[in-house]
């Protein structure tokens, strides 16, 4: 068996037909996906996750997979790692249980706009934004009343310390409307 028919895919496939099997079958193996299963159907889902994160590491990066490619077509050349080809058993990487990949990216920041949907990674919203001065309006607010409310404290001033207390109630609730606005906003502009 080859890396190909591990993910599903003809050896002439593309880069972006391999990432969307890859994506697609590793949804549906994932061992959290089958977390409340029993545990030989955990063990299964493990065992094929390996496998199609080996596939994906080989025929994701082009000069491994023509490395692979090359061992395919020449099955007696000694191509140490080229997988399932020949026979072979596929060739984990040598670091003791429960280390770091050094080749791991926990996040691949290549242009995926086409599998937004497929891959989840959409950021919300359109990019609506909130203008930097309403987003310190709680904050300037607040600097304000504490600032009203002492001058009045010290001066004996009535006024100057209610003119305080409003500028401090004013702040908490610019402090829970402006999120509001932003959310509902980035949402209105979702919808448009």
């Amino acid at each position: 068996m080859t890396w190909y028919e591990v993910l599903g895919v003809r050896p002439d496939a593309t880069t972006r037909e391999i990432r969307r099997a890859y994506v697609t079958r590793a949804r549906d193996d994932h061992p959290d996906f089958h977390a409340a299963a029993d545990p030989a159907t955990r063990a299964g889902s493990e065992a094929r996750m390996r496998d199609l994160n080996e596939a994906w590491a080989v025929l994701g990066d082009p000069a491994r997979r023509a490395a692979y490619d090359a061992g395919l077509a020449d099955p007696g050349a000694s191509q140490g790692g080229v997988g399932f080809a020949g026979g072979r058993e596929p060739t984990r990487s040598r670091r003791s249980p429960g280390a770091a990949d050094p080749d791991f990216v926990p996040y691949d920041d290549s242009d995926d706009t086409d599998y937004a949907a497929l891959l989840d990674d959409a950021p919300p919203g359109n990019g609506a934004k909130v203008p930097r001065g309403v987003q310190v309006l709680p904050a300037v607010l607040f600097a304000a009343a504490v600032f009203c409310m002492s001058a009045g404290l010290f001066s004996s001033l009535a006024p100057m310390f209610g003119l305080g207390v409003v500028l401090l109630v004013l702040s908490g609730v610019s402090f829970l409307l402006i999120p509001m606005f932003a959310v509902m906003r980035s949402l209105q502009s979702d919808r448009d």
